[in-house]
C-alpha cells in the first residue's frame, strides 16, 4: 500500500522472551512480534466497529442519530448522502483488517533492535470515502472537520421522493442546525501508532 506509514519502535520487552527460546533468533521474534502487533490491530478494529459514528452509519437510513452529530435529528447516513443500499463504512474495514507488515531490523549484542511497522495513513482511508455529491472529499474526514449544509437538510422516516438514501433531501430552505464533529479516523490511527511504537 503506497500510502502506508512506517513506524520504528525498539522492542524491549520482546527480546526478553526471546531468550527463554532454543529455537532461532529471527524466527522467534518474528512469531512474537507478529502476535503482539495482531493483537493491537485487533483492538483498533474493534474500536473502529464500535465507534458511535461507525455503528450509526452502519445502521443504514433509518438509524437514530445516536452518535448526535447532528444534533439529534435524522442520521449520518441520510444526511451524508449515501445510496439506500450503501455500505460506507466497509471500504474502511477492508483497510484495517489488512494484516499490518513488519520487518525487523539488525539485532544488537545488547539484544536491541527496531521493528518497521506498516500501517494504513489517513489519505488512504479519505480516499475510499468520498462524499456521494461532493468530488475529491471524504465522509471521514468530514465527520472530524465539519460537512456542510446541514442547514438545508430534511428528514423524514418515511421514503423521500428524489433522495439517494430514501429518507433525507437537500432542499432550499435553511433550518436553524448544526452538526458537531468528532475524532474518528485520526485518533484511531494516531493510537495504532502509539500502542506499535511501545509494544
Amino acid at each position: 500500500m503506497a500510502n502506508n506509514i512506517k513506524i520504528k519502535t525498539n522492542v524491549r520487552s520482546v527480546y526478553k522472551d526471546i531468550i527463554k527460546s532454543n529455537k532461532g533468533l529471527a524466527n522467534e521474534i518474528k512469531k512474537i512480534v507478529d502476535k503482539k502487533s495482531l493483537k493491537i490491530q485487533t483492538e483498533a478494529i474493534k474500536e473502529f466497529n464500535f465507534h458511535p459514528v461507525t455503528k450509526e452509519i452502519d445502521r443504514g437510513p433509518n438509524a437514530s442519530n445516536t452518535s448526535g452529530l447532528t444534533g439529534g435529528y435524522g442520521n449520518l447516513f441520510s444526511f451524508i448522502g449515501f445510496e439506500y443500499s450503501d455500505k460506507p463504512t466497509i471500504p474502511i474495514k477492508a483497510i484495517l483488517n489488512k494484516k499490518i507488515e513488519n520487518k525487523i531490523g539488525r539485532i544488537s549484542n545488547s539484544g536491541k533492535f527496531n521493528v518497521n511497522f506498516l500501517i494504513p495513513s489517513r489519505s488512504e482511508i479519505y480516499n475510499v470515502t468520498p462524499l456521494p455529491w461532493a468530488s475529491g472529499s471524504s465522509w471521514a474526514e468530514g465527520i472530524e472537520k465539519g460537512i456542510g449544509n446541514l442547514g438545508s437538510f430534511i428528514y423524514s422516516s418515511r421514503s423521500v421522493s428524489g433522495s439517494r438514501s430514501g429518507s433525507g433531501i437537500q432542499t432550499q430552505k435553511k433550518e436553524a442546525l448544526t452538526f458537531k464533529t468528532t475524532s474518528y479516523i485520526s485518533k484511531l490511527l494516531e493510537d495504532l501508532r502509539k500502542k506499535l511504537k511501545n509494544l
